[in-house]
């Protein structure tokens, strides 16, 4: 049976899934992940001098979580800037608040990578990964790079924007064209996957 191999941004598996401290999305995925033997990856939150790639692994109540430590840099430009100063208000239809900084996107592109380079040899031949959210949009690309052929699907959690203000972003052509790389995608509603066809 294939595995399931869970990434995001930041790892919600419950430590303790009595407490009902985690949200509904986090149950879910920590069920589905103690059915199929799976892998949650993900940012531990944490920061370091230096980057460095090693893995934390622990289990939650059952699920598998392997944890990888950024520097303070890929924290302010990837996560900080182009995630959420960037992506997130203009997800949200809010370019008065979007941010547009050069380094923004190369941390992103960086940190990333660097995601890409830490999971892919974690990956079996017959995993499927299941990638989310906004923060993590070009991780298939960088993952095939690497010579990942596994089907990777992707969710978006936030709106998908409208033509007219995703052209605003620098580069939003290489944005959308990383996301070609996976094998299925799931928006919230038909409305945002008409907004992404119509801009495809």
């Amino acid at each position: 049976m294939s595995r399931l191999i869970v990434v995001s941004n930041r790892v919600s598996a419950p430590k303790d899934p009595a407490s009902g401290s985690a949200g509904g999305l986090a149950m879910a995925l920590s069920a589905a992940l103690r059915k199929y033997d799976g892998l949650w990856f993900g940012w531990s939150g944490e920061t370091v001098d230096q980057f460095t790639g090693e893995l934390k692994v622990e289990d939650r109540a059952g699920v598998t979580v392997a944890l990888v430590d950024l520097e303070a840099q890929d924290v302010d430009e990837y996560y900080n800037g182009y995630a959420n100063k960037t992506l997130w208000p203009l997800f949200h239809h809010r370019t008065d608040l979007a941010a547009y900084e050069r380094s923004y996107g190369e941390g992103y592109e960086r940190t990333n990578a660097r995601f890409a380079d830490v999971l892919a040899p974690l990956i079996e031949p017959d995993d499927v990964i299941w990638i989310h959210d906004y923060h993590m949009i070009p991780l298939a690309r960088d993952l095939r790079r690497r010579g990942i052929t596994n089907r990777i699907g992707f969710f978006l959690h936030t709106p998908w924007p409208a033509r007219q203000l995703l052209v605003t972003l620098p580069h939003h052509r290489r944005l959308v064209e990383s996301m070609f790389d996976y094998d299925l995608l799931g928006f919230q509603t038909r409305e945002w996957l008409d907004l992404f066809r119509d801009y495809v």
